[in-house]
């Protein structure tokens, strides 16, 4: 997700708010001078959890810190969800409308070595996808706005998800009751990106790409090499827009290009089918032929439709007799879909409190990565937000999952601002 790198500056003078009354312009400055007062010791918790991170199903010492800050803040707090789901409860001084907002927790196996001097003790596991400064932000909101408990008229749920990286952490708290013990009207939640620090982007709608698995079975036939031919060629009739040449990050290098990259309304990013591999198979045990395409789609549409289409290709061919069945293998439902009128709502409040160069708003969707924040708003709608973290006159990189993955760490306290700015206001609103 490398997105158009832009130096930007949060300003939170007078002058970026927007026309309020006194008492609320003073709860907002004092998020502000809360969230400065806090920064540097959420820095040392970050580094902590960096420094021992978990991987996924394993966040034992992670979710004991998160449960054992959460309840220092006076929150409710709510253990061993889903695995080692956490979930803090702050109920505001007044009846308001219930927002959550999501923290992923876990780490993933690589061999690359640390990038920064507060390395990983945990050989093997480093946090390269930024689910440190993802949960040390979510503790940041949680204590800025503890302290505006009075002002804060409804009720924030703060989840701590365990195994995002696996998939299966949101679906496991949600099976294991997560909705019976809160019942938020919205959700929202972020994901570090290559941005400068402080920039967020956000789109309404899908965010990223759709991923299938296509499975076509066939009986077996005499000439495998000519079956292949001819469904590599169907597939190949569906590509549009891009074509992968080389490896995938060849393709994530152009999103930041500023002509036909995502923050770009023109961008090649917005409507395209492509197919990253296909190959055939036989299971001689089963005396079955197997046809496995793997593609990525931006039209929810066309990805219920293709397997249709293809189907009628088959029937009109001579492989028609042979032909047996053809579906999904992989569900991966990885694309978050934005709220669009919880978007608008968004973007036009944390905008109207900082500086509007800080939001850029995307126009395609992000090929190559997945999120399964997707299972939340499939019961409750919401937002999900990029947050950049890179430095380029540093050297840091923020691109999620590369192997010189780093995080400039002003982005906690942009983030812990804004985001606190945004809840706070969707709570007290009517």
């Amino acid at each position: 997700m490398k997105l158009k790198f832009i130096t930007i500056v949060l300003l939170l003078t007078t002058g970026t708010f927007c026309a309020q009354s006194t008492k609320t312009t003073d709860t907002y400055k004092d998020i502000v001078n809360k969230t400065d007062v806090i920064y540097e010791n959420l820095v040392k918790v970050r580094r902590d959890l960096h420094m021992h991170p978990e991987i996924s199903t394993q966040e034992e010492r992670t979710s004991k810190i998160v449960a054992e800050y959460l309840r220092g803040l006076g929150l409710e707090v709510k253990t061993n969800i889903g695995g080692n789901g956490v979930v803090g409860i702050l109920k505001g001084g007044k009846k308001g409308r219930k927002i959550a907002w999501r923290a992923d927790m876990d780490a993933i196996k690589t061999d690359e070595p640390d990038v920064v001097s507060f390395t990983s003790k945990n050989e093997g596991i480093r946090h390269i996808c930024g689910h440190d400064v993802h949960t040390t932000i979510g503790l940041g909101i949680a204590n800025v706005l503890s302290q505006q408990k009075e002002n804060l008229e409804g009720t924030v749920y703060f989840i701590f998800q365990p195994a995002e990286e696996t998939f299966t952490g949101a679906k496991d708290m949600i099976a294991d009751g997560l909705f019976d013990m809160i019942k938020p009207d919205e959700i929202y939640g972020l994901h570090i990106g290559p941005e400068t620090s402080g920039v967020i982007n956000v789109k309404a709608n899908e965010l990223f790409a759709h991923t299938k698995t296509l499975k076509v079975e066939f009986k077996p036939n005499t000439d495998n090499k000519e079956l292949e031919n001819f469904m590599n060629s169907i597939l190949k009739g569906f590509v549009r827009n891009i074509e992968q040449k080389g490896s995938p990050w060849d393709l994530i290098s152009k999103i930041s290009d500023p002509k036909i990259g995502l923050t770009n309304q023109e961008t090649i990013f917005k409507d395209y089918f492509i197919l990253q591999g296909a190959r055939l198979n036989t299971d001689t045990d089963k005396a079955v032929t197997f046809y496995n395409a793997s593609f990525l789609e931006t039209d929810i549409k066309r990805v219920n439709n293709i397997p249709l289409e293809i189907k009628k290709q088959i029937l009109t061919s001579k492989f028609k007799d042979s032909f047996i069945s053809i579906g999904y293998s992989k569900d991966y439902a990885g694309t978050p879909i934005n709220d669009a009128e919880l978007t608008k709502i968004a973007s036009q409040t944390i905008s109207s409190f900082y500086n509007k160069e800080m939001f850029k708003p995307l126009y395609g969707q992000v090929p190559y990565f997945g999120e399964d924040f997707i299972f939340y708003q499939q019961k409750v709608p919401g937002v999900f937000f990029f947050l950049g973290g890179s430095n380029i006159e540093k050297g840091i990189i923020s691109m999620p999952h590369s192997p010189n993955f780093a995080v400039d760490e002003t982005t906690i306290k942009y983030g812990v601002q804004s985001f606190a700015t945004l809840i706070f206001e969707r709570t007290n609103s009517k």
